[in-house]
């Protein structure tokens, strides 16, 4: 018997990191999900304490209204750019819809001119092609024509159903920051007196800005990226250079899209249509995209951070596997939770003293 406490002992600092590990991981699964409203106001009390503190001060308002009206204008902008962008977006599909007819001589004129440049550039019978392709256009108008719009007015409910939860979501948050900025001082004080809790707040301090390093960090790379391709977009004349460059920056910073989703249907575009030094260019600008992300990330990741790029990737893919589209953020969030707790568990081995 006393053996095995002696093991225990022993291996102890192992034990409470396989348990922390199997805990948060059960926390990021099952749990959170429950609690975001409640996680998100917590977090934006606590990075915005010292502003709502200077602003109680000067202004002599309470904390709990400051932080509830600015929470309230930062969901508020977004809200009314996607309310107005999906109106404008459902008056669109009601006008195009019912005359996507009108279009299709437009749409065969185009097929028609691509086949005739594949035909002349590749060699392959431009009949047989413009055939085969304009059957399958059909096919997908008339579906669309068809099913699309009635789906689209068929899922009313489903639509004020999301709007419920989103509406409840954003309530509960606004709430919940509220009380917390309230009592901020209270639940600061009280934390400080439980040892568990107060290695709880460092912990959760040093998270934060180690995903505020990562977020910058990307940024930065999205900027130094779509600033390379505004020029490539600029001079082959494309409409609108700009939001092409931003839009194909903004996709190289989510994980497994990158620049490819741009450059490679529009080299294909140019090469159908003969286009070939065209396409070769964005051949090119993926190529210098590439490479110019593989130099900035492990300088602005993984300097920043302290974790390897590549386990910023792995574990970017393993959260989408495991969490589905939210591991993109509970995935690094998980790798840096365990991260800082073997710093904390073992804060000299392997070099990784703070």
């Amino acid at each position: 018997m006393g053996s095995f406490y002696d093991d225990v002992k022993k291996h102890q600092n192992e034990i409470c990191f396989f348990l922390a590990s199997v805990g948060i991981f059960l926390f990021l699964k099952y749990v959170i999900v429950y609690i975001m409203p409640f996680v998100i106001a917590g977090i934006y009390v606590f990075l915005l304490r010292r502003p709502l503190n200077f602003f109680h001060k000067k202004l002599k308002i309470g904390r709990g209204f400051l932080a509830g009206i600015s929470l309230f204008f930062l969901f508020l902008l977004p809200g009314i750019f996607v309310w107005y962008a999906g109106g404008a977006l459902f008056c669109r599909l009601k006008q195009i819809i019912p005359g996507l007819m009108v279009y299709k001589k437009d749409v065969f004129l185009f097929v028609h001119e691509c086949c005739d440049s594949v035909e002349e550039n590749f060699g392959i019978d431009a009949v047989y092609v413009e055939n085969m392709v304009l059957e399958r256009i059909n096919l997908a108008l008339s579906s669309v024509e068809k099913n699309l719009f009635p789906q689209l007015l068929g899922r009313t409910f489903l639509y004020g159903k999301t709007l419920f939860v989103a509406f409840m979501f954003i309530l509960s948050t606004l709430i919940a920051a509220i009380l917390f900025a309230q009592d901020y001082e209270r639940i600061i004080e009280k934390a400080q007196a439980v040892p568990l809790l107060r290695e709880a707040k460092m912990l959760l301090k040093k998270l934060l800005t180690a995903v505020l390093k990562y977020v910058r960090a990307q940024i930065e790379i999205m900027a130094i990226i779509s600033i390379i391709c505004f020029p490539v977009f600029l001079f082959n004349a494309y409409s609108y250079a700009f939001l092409w460059a931003f839009v194909t920056g903004f996709l190289d910073m989510l994980p497994f899209i990158g620049t490819a989703m741009v450059f490679f249907p529009l080299a294909f575009f140019h090469i159908v249509k003969g286009q070939l030094r065209t396409a070769l260019v964005f051949l090119i600008a993926f190529a210098i995209t590439s490479i110019a992300r593989e130099v900035l990330e492990p300088k602005l990741i993984g300097k920043r951070m302290g974790v390897w790029p590549i386990g910023i990737l792995v574990s970017v893919y393993v959260g989408v596997k495991v969490f589905g589209v939210g591991g993109v953020l509970w995935g690094p969030l998980y790798l840096l939770t365990l991260f800082e707790l073997y710093k904390r568990i073992y804060p000299c081995r392997d070099g990784l003293c703070d």
